[in-house]
């Protein structure tokens, strides 16, 4: 089991971070003050507003539904008309709606969306990474609450639990480089304290050393988009954060002198990698998939 999920907290007692807006949480699981509509906005992945959500099902005994507005059929108007609707008049404060990405949904899915809220029998919480990208008029009918990255300190913190919960043999200092390198992004760094797990000492000791590694981005891409060979690509990634890995790829491409028509390859593959991640896609399985996009390019 994937143990960004095998250890994702199920209370808020084991919640880490956002203590900015945990008093409000704490009063609305506790049923002294009254659930709302909210928007969960960070600009990182990995900061806990999914699971947030679900802690605050749990809490009330809310039936929590989930979606994700990240595909062609759920980001538009027919998805909200023949999903969402049926659900948001199906109980009476019973159940809680979760639309994950809400930021990817159409302009006229958002504009359904609002109509939907306001007539609604139940709950909604939406997720977002780029606020601007969620109209005004359906922010205005959310409470809209701004997560922040982890801190290294609450990232330490938590992996030493779940090393000593799973009865790792990690020192601090492993620790301490895996967290710097997923800076602020916590499931992230549970998934590569995960593959640490698997590991013989020796190896161990070089995936440390990888993740804290500079990446040679022009050799990737030379790897990729000429030599088309995938597997070294994927194996020079090693153990490093695949989303700055991505961003450096995607910063060398732009302001290189390449042909437009590889720029464009590099950055329609960044946007499905960058998607991917922050939609919590195994990372191993997007290191592939991004080196072969690279390759073969896009039909």
């Amino acid at each position: 089991m994937i143990w960004w999920e095998k250890h994702r907290p199920t209370t808020l007692g084991d919640f880490i971070g956002q203590e900015h807006i945990m008093d409000e949480m704490r009063a609305v699981c506790a049923g002294k003050a009254p659930m709302q509509h909210f928007i969960f906005y960070s600009t990182e992945a990995g900061t806990g507003k999914t699971t947030l959500a679900q802690i605050i099902a749990r809490s009330l005994g809310l039936t929590l539904h989930t979606f994700n507005a990240s595909s062609k059929r759920t980001r538009g108007i027919d998805f909200i008309e023949e999903d969402i609707i049926f659900l948001s008049q199906a109980g009476t404060g019973e159940i809680l709606i979760l639309l994950d990405e809400a930021d990817r949904l159409t302009i006229q899915a958002q504009d359904a969306l609002k109509g939907v809220i306001e007539q609604s029998t139940c709950f909604f919480i939406l997720t977002c990474n780029d606020l601007s990208k969620v109209s005004p008029w359906l922010q205005s009918r959310c409470q809209v609450r701004t997560f922040n990255a982890h801190t290294s300190q609450d990232m330490v913190d938590r992996l030493a639990t779940v090393s000593n919960g799973e009865g790792i043999n990690i020192s601090n200092d492993h620790i301490l480089s895996i967290v710097r390198a997923h800076k602020g992004d916590l499931r992230n760094a549970l998934g590569a304290l995960q593959s640490y797990s698997c590991l013989e000492p020796a190896e161990a000791e070089r995936f440390i050393m990888r993740l804290t590694e500079g990446f040679d981005a022009r050799r990737f891409l030379t790897l990729t988009t000429k030599e088309k060979a995938v597997a070294e690509a994927v194996k020079m990634t090693g153990a490093q954060n695949m989303r700055r890995i991505v961003r450096e790829v995607f910063d060398f491409a732009v302001n290189s002198e390449a042909k437009p028509p590889m720029i464009q390859r590099v950055v329609e593959a960044s946007i499905i990698s960058e998607r991917d991640l922050v939609n919590g896609v195994d990372e191993s399985i997007v290191r592939w998939d991004y080196a072969r996009m690279l390759s073969v390019g896009f039909i």
